[in-house]
């Protein structure tokens, strides 16, 4: 049975579950570790490692029994009934060599400009649902203008690929820091935070929902 070593990049919700995604150290390449059953969102169970579920910048070790086939995610490895192992988290510098070396340069996130793909699209086959991006003037924010399923959500709003963007995050880290403020738009300095020297977002893009697979934020990567 396959089995891969990958550096975290994402724990994030998944209706109710978790979305763990990483960069996997032999062939750098982004893997999202499912479960079998469901929606594919993993237990605690599923992908716990001594000391809890496994956090960005972590090394982690897991069994799979190979892709899932799906053309809509094709990042997706179902998981073995196995347990993961924990090896070590990478200190910031070393992580990020790694990282820069799967950035997505753009111009447009999964297939267009908008905020999601059609589901239509999306089961034709997409060459990713899972990428690293360095946003340009990010910020945080919530309120009432943003659309189902993820109005009420955390948002981060960034320039990227000559564009835009404004999308939920589902992080388990800054999300809940910007829903501990009011209605608005913040910066580092209002979520608590040390502006970090760079920032790279882990984007995914989520399971259909009434058509639409949506752009999501997964994790906020600082590195100081």
């Amino acid at each position: 049975m396959p089995s891969e070593q990958m550096l975290v990049v994402a724990n994030s919700r998944k209706t109710g579950a978790r979305c763990v995604a990483g960069v996997t150290l032999r062939n750098r390449r982004l893997v999202r570790p499912i479960s079998p059953y469901g929606n594919g969102g993993l237990s605690d169970a599923e992908c716990g490692v001594d000391g809890g579920t496994p956090q960005p910048l972590e090394i982690v070790s897991f069994m799979h029994k190979g892709s899932a086939g799906d053309p809509a995610q094709p990042e997706n490895l179902v998981i073995a009934a196995t347990p993961w192992k924990r090896d070590g988290t990478a200190a910031p510098d070393a992580a990020l060599k790694v990282l820069i070396d799967v950035l997505h340069e753009g111009p447009v996130l999964f297939v267009n400009g908008g905020r999601a793909v059609p589901e239509h699209v999306a089961t034709e086959g997409l060459e990713a649902s899972l990428v690293l991006i360095e946003p340009k003037h990010l910020r945080f924010g919530h309120g009432p203008q943003a659309e189902a399923p993820y109005a009420g959500s955390p948002r981060a709003l960034f320039g990227f690929g000559g564009q835009d963007w404004n999308l939920p995050v589902t992080d388990f880290d800054v999300g809940p820091k910007i829903l501990r403020l009011p209605e608005g738009v913040y910066g580092w300095d209002e979520l608590g935070l040390h502006k970090p020297r760079r920032t790279l977002l882990t984007m995914s893009l989520g399971t259909a929902h009434e058509g639409w697979h949506h752009k999501l934020v997964a994790a906020v990567l600082r590195f100081p």
